[in-house]
């Protein structure tokens, strides 16, 4: 019996004001137990030797630590490069106004819509239904450690949801299970974490916010602008490495070279998740923006009937 797991966090998912752009951000990674427990082992001993204490976590990146950090970064994408694990992003677009299938706006919760995509991110960014075929007389088990959440409504919904995948996916030979866990006490999850975050930091703008009397980035604001272009560095080195292509962008979906089964497959996925029916709102653009990349006002083009890249309704 094959034994995979998942680890999974989220970031940028608070809604209050001024909005971002790109938020409600999933990252996970995943492969075989031996593989994960591998990558927790290396991760801890980063920490030790640059004496990191507390959470590895975006909101703690400092000048301090940077050093440390980057060595975790490089720990985590060099065993995702060398063994047998994966990493995948979703993210939401705000510039992609969704609509209901009688085309008009219909408001959703922002936690019922975070849980949703949620459940598409487990569904399909990992590509389970191309998993190997279970050799064993009982099936393969799937293990879905997320970061702990206080809904427990929300909770159960995601687990069940979850646990019917097997039947969703026609893979009745793999038994999943979902349990939650506490990133600070998980390097996996803090990996998750800290990729994510950089990705919503450096998409949002974050170097260019600036307090009244405020002249030039802070030195957290630089700390975090550094951080987050080695990350992208680093996640573009193993997209060209893997692809051969030197395209890498970290705000829109990953190509799958016209192979459905490289949602498996590739080590690194980034997914733009886009709505079954959608309009444009031009004003998140960058050439709508100020100088600190802030939205102004809509500039809204209407489509005629979007598609989504798979069944990605919610």
């Amino acid at each position: 019996m094959a034994i995979y797991e998942i680890w999974a966090d989220e970031a940028w998912t608070h809604c209050g004001l001024p909005l971002n752009r790109y938020w409600c951000f999933f990252g996970g990674i995943m492969g075989p137990q031996s593989d994960l427990e591998r990558l927790d082992i290396e991760l801890s001993k980063v920490k030790s030797a640059f004496n990191i204490q507390g959470e590895v976590a975006w909101g703690n990146v400092r000048g301090r630590n940077l050093n440390g950090y980057r060595a975790f970064v490089d720990c985590a994408l060099d065993l995702i490069q060398r063994t047998d694990l994966r990493f995948r992003q979703v993210f939401l677009d705000r510039s992609l106004i969704r609509l209901n299938e009688q085309g008009t706006i219909t408001p959703i919760a922002d936690l019922d819509l975070q849980y949703r995509i949620y459940y598409q991110f487990l569904k399909h960014a990992f590509g389970l239904r191309f998993l190997p075929p279970a050799k064993g007389p009982g099936p393969d088990r799937v293990l879905i450690r997320l970061d702990d959440h206080s809904s427990q409504r929300h909770k159960r919904d995601l687990e069940t949801f979850v646990t019917g995948l097997p039947g969703t996916l026609g893979r009745r030979d793999l038994d999943v299970e979902v349990t939650f866990r506490d990133s600070a006490k998980s390097c996996r999850l803090q990996a998750c974490d800290l990729l994510i975050g950089a990705a919503g930091s450096h998409g949002n703008k974050a170097h260019l916010r600036r307090a009244p009397n405020q002249r030039g980035k802070t030195p957290k604001q630089q700390v975090r602008y550094e951080m987050a272009k080695y990350v992208y560095n680093k996640l573009r080195a193993l997209d060209a490495s893997e692809r051969g292509s030197a395209a890498f962008n970290w705000f829109e979906s990953t190509g799958l070279s016209g192979q459905i089964r490289n949602l498996f497959d590739y080590k690194l996925r980034i997914w733009k998740f886009k709505p079954a029916l959608y309009h444009i709102d031009k004003g998140w653009q960058n050439d709508h923006l100020d100088k600190q990349g802030r939205y102004q006002a809509a500039d809204i083009t209407i489509l005629p009937s979007p598609q989504p890249d798979l069944d990605e309704t919610f």
